[in-house]
């Protein structure tokens, strides 16, 4: 979070949201202040997932938005952590700071456990339950296009390159962002393959319980192509299970995680060979997204030497226009044919 959040940001907030959502507490865990603050409450039965979102971050008809389509989700039979009233029947408290507002919303802790890159169960069967609910959720958003205020993928605020980045020794790096969003700006927006998705479905943002994944934390939801939606998964699965690996053995791992997830997704919702082949365009660009936002959380002279490390590796592969992996789609696509 940055530090001038960070410093309007009070305990006696969490108290406060606690009492107004109504929970009988018997514990309280922060779990991450990164983009929002974000707490497990615990009452004797159940556990909450609280969260805070500062005004800067997010509008309130953003977050409403949010809360408006996750819900819609959840009825929809998708697995999702629901979004539940206060005791004075508001979807979001406010609590008001120095400079700007905190958002202050509440969701069920959504069933199974988190999962590791080096945890026994990452691997196939994970992969394509991955697949599955992510088509769930892409069927559902093209099938009943809920119209709600959120953002384009290409008005987002990474996408700032000249307010975060240097122009001198960023210059390129800035010139070939700006291009792949030109490029990216091409493709074709239908209901098939443009709409309200996620967006950041690493394994950091769901559950599993053996079965199916759980997904929460829908604060980057927005306006994308329904692919992005594939190759962030396919993104976050390299780079921290193989990221320091060859571009070789990199491009293998993505291909056999794309075998698996794609048996999933294709369960739920079809995406043709040709929309398949655009994954690399959408795999680049959320690296400019990942340089830009550490240049926005973080104080690059600060960096301890894990941030600095990544750092390097996003700003090496940017500076020789090297992806991530280079999924090979036609063994991809015999692997599909043949099971």
């Amino acid at each position: 979070m940055e530090a001038w959040i960070e410093a309007m940001f009070s305990q006696t907030f969490v108290d406060e949201a606690i009492d107004r959502f109504g929970i009988q507490k018997i514990g309280v865990k922060k779990l991450g202040d990164f983009e929002n603050y974000v707490f497990e409450v615990e009452e004797k039965n159940t556990s909450w997932i609280l969260r805070f979102t500062h005004s800067s971050h997010r509008t309130i008809e953003e977050v409403k938005s949010e809360l408006v389509w996750v819900n819609h989700l959840y009825d929809e039979g998708a697995h999702v952590a629901r979004a539940y009233p206060s005791k004075y029947n508001k979807m979001i408290e406010i609590f008001s700071s120095e400079n700007g507002q905190f958002f202050a919303c509440l969701f069920n802790k959504v069933p199974g456990r988190a999962v590791k890159v080096d945890d026994p169960i990452f691997g196939s069967p994970l992969f394509e339950a991955w697949g599955k609910e992510i088509g769930k959720l892409h069927d559902i958003s093209m099938r009943n296009q809920v119209s709600v205020k959120r953002q384009r993928w290409d008005a987002g605020d990474l996408l700032q390159f000249d307010r975060y980045l240097s122009k001198t020794e960023d210059a390129r790096i800035i010139i070939e962002g700006k291009r792949l969003i030109e490029e990216i700006q091409t493709f074709h927006e239908t209901g098939k393959t443009f709409g309200l998705i996620h967006s950041d479905v690493h394994y950091g943002n769901f559950h599993f319980d053996g079965k199916s994944i759980h997904l929460f934390d829908f604060d980057d939801s927005m306006y994308h192509y329904y692919i992005s939606d594939i190759a962030i998964p396919v993104y976050y699965a390299v780079w921290q299970k193989c990221g320091t690996a060859s571009l070789t053995e990199r491009s293998t791992f993505a291909t056999e995680f794309l075998s698996s997830f794609l048996k999933g997704y294709r369960e739920e919702v079809h995406v043709s060979d040709e929309w398949l082949k655009t994954i690399p365009y959408f795999l680049r660009l959320r690296d400019f997204e990942l340089y830009t936002v550490f240049h926005k959380k973080f104080d690059v002279e600060l960096m301890s030497v894990k941030e600095k490390g990544m750092l390097d590796g996003i700003r090496s592969r940017l500076m020789r226009s090297e992806i991530i992996a280079k999924p090979a789609f036609e063994e991809l696509k015999n692997r599909i044919e043949n099971t």
